[in-house]
């Protein structure tokens, strides 16, 4: 059994990963999104943003298969179960692959209607689709 030092160590070492984390998650879109601003120009933050929106709506088709593997492996690693653990991650193999070949799909039938949803001008020189 885990003596109390060292599960209040782990407890504290994680709160500050966590912080440093959002942290880090909080300033560097600003960073690039300021970058992108002044090097780039406002159009080109506006398609960001777009395609930011796109590969959001894209991941929702993952719907919590990453969590659940998470919480299904709990047992299988505290008990040492490699066979058990083996059966999981070919099965994750499997999800993965279907969900990643749905994504694909769905997003080469979003292709043609991108410039749809833009309203504004599109920069010189940019080819949407191979963007």
């Amino acid at each position: 059994m885990e003596n109390n030092s060292s599960r209040t160590y782990n407890s504290v070492r994680n709160a500050f990963y966590s912080i440093a984390l959002k942290i880090y998650q909080i300033i560097i879109p600003f960073l690039i999104r300021t970058l992108l601003i002044y090097k780039l120009g406002i159009e080109f933050v506006g398609l960001n943003g777009l395609f930011n929106s796109i590969f959001g709506v894209l991941n929702l088709v993952e719907l919590g298969v990453g969590t659940a593997m998470v919480f299904s492996m709990y047992r299988p690693i505290a008990e040492k179960d490699a066979n058990t653990i083996c059966a999981l991650m070919r099965l994750y193999k499997i999800c993965y692959r279907v969900i990643g070949a749905f994504i694909l799909i769905i997003g080469l039938v979003l292709l043609p209607f991108i410039p749809s949803l833009i309203k504004s001008d599109v920069p010189v020189g940019i080819n949407l689709t191979l963007l």
